[in-house]
């Protein structure tokens, strides 16, 4: 049958149904390369979305280094002087970075431990001057350049470090609530009994 009408042997009444035409290659356009290039390997990709991140994190975490001291500054303490637009530059170059990981099927609890580490640094970055002076010494990005070297290439890589992270995250958000209740009790009943 090959390129013959659907159903064209059929006796029984057609109305309603629209004639299917044979398929041709004229009918359809030629396709375009959304995204990553179709053939490359996971380890080409690797390579070429590693060394633009390192680029970035080294400019913005390590581009000069101290003199007399192993400690490297990058831009990201100098642009966090700038109100608004230095955490802007650093919240898009995280986010991007996290991309890059989700891209490359890194397990979602390592993402997970990325975005922490990026909304600490924006979270404590946001204080003037201490902000700036954490941003120095936490270099969120190299933090989440070296997840993203340890899980893109394999993704099975194990991720007990950043379970075990979430496990004392977890306990100290409960831990720090519980104290939050226990103190409202207490100045509560402290309020109650001074009034009597």
């Amino acid at each position: 049958m090959g390129n013959a009408i659907p159903y064209a042997h059929c006796n029984a009444s057609m109305a309603g149904v629209r004639r299917q035409v044979p398929w041709t290659p004229g009918h359809t356009r030629p396709m375009q390369a959304i995204g990553h290039v179709v053939g490359a390997s996971r380890a080409e990709r690797f390579h070429a979305a590693e060394r633009r991140i390192a680029r970035v994190t080294r400019l913005l975490d390590e581009l000069v280094s101290v003199p007399g001291t192993p400690i490297k500054l990058g831009l990201d303490p100098v642009i966090g002087l700038i109100p608004v637009v230095g955490d802007a530059v650093a919240a898009g170059v995280g986010a991007w970075v996290i991309a890059e990981a989700a891209r490359f099927g890194v397990p979602r609890v390592v993402l997970g431990r990325m975005v922490v580490n990026l909304l600490m640094d924006l979270g404590i970055g946001a204080i003037p001057l201490v902000g700036d002076v954490y941003d120095a010494f936490f270099r969120s990005n190299t933090r989440n350049l070296e997840l993203f070297r340890r899980h893109a290439l394999d993704p099975d890589a194990s991720t007990r470090a950043e379970r075990t992270f979430f496990a004392g995250l977890l306990v100290l958000i409960v831990g720090t609530l519980w104290l939050a209740f226990v103190a409202l009790g207490a100045a509560i009943d402290w309020l109650m009994t001074a009034r009597v």
